[in-house]
């Protein structure tokens, strides 16, 4: 990007790409958006471990995430401004991963990838001119979208009210992060998991948060 004015322009793109187009990986192609953000270009290439990502690199997999999250917010016919958070969430869900892979005892690994991308997130909203409104909770949802990995079974109630609690705080909800979760967990072709975020509306809906 070589101006100011062409990253505003690619970030305005971006966001009428999460808000309309049926098919956001498509779309994103056909305009070069891909290539015209370095941090979404980075992602081709960026490997991951085939036991738990056997369809493809960060980009097929995050691309697979937006397509997915786009087609849940038709189907439950998100208002606009949430198709975009949960479209653009998905896409960048795993941002972070380009600057934190590593190969360790054999195998691929991206510790740390969440926090990263959120910082990540935030630079590029600054970049692109997104609102705070967007960025905060595009920020707060790819920072925690891992969360429920350090769980096994149902979350605490502790656990949960710390996650609401962060995600409120940057103008998120519970809901908009269980979308990407899925998103993500879907996106994985024949490693797809249940969805992980259940366990967490659960409990949620029983604390009446």
């Amino acid at each position: 990007m070589s101006d100011e004015v062409s990253e505003r322009e690619w970030g305005g793109m971006l966001r009428t790409v999460a808000r309309e187009a049926s098919e956001p990986s498509s779309a994103l192609r056909e305009r070069g958006l891909i290539a015209a953000v370095p941090e979404l270009a980075a992602l081709a290439g960026t490997p991951q471990d085939p036991l738990w990502h056997p369809e493809g690199d960060v980009l097929v997999h995050s691309l697979w995430a937006a397509d997915l999250a786009a087609a849940r917010a038709d189907a439950e016919r998100f208002a606009p401004e949430r198709r975009e958070l949960v479209v653009l969430a998905s896409l960048l869900h795993d941002i972070g991963k380009p600057a934190t892979t590593r190969r360790r005892d054999g195998r691929l690994t991206s510790r740390g990838h969440a926090e990263r991308g959120a910082e990540i997130v935030r630079a590029l909203g600054r970049r692109l001119d997104w609102p705070g409104t967007l960025v905060r909770p595009i920020a707060a949802i790819v920072g925690d979208h891992m969360a429920h990995v350090s769980v096994q079974g149902a979350p605490s109630a502790r656990a949960v009210r710390n996650l609401v609690s962060r995600l409120r705080g940057s103008e998120a909800t519970l809901e908009d992060w269980a979308v990407v979760v899925k998103a993500d967990g879907d996106a994985r072709g024949s490693a797809a998991r249940p969805d992980a975020s259940i366990p967490w509306l659960r409990v949620a809906r029983e604390l009446g948060l």
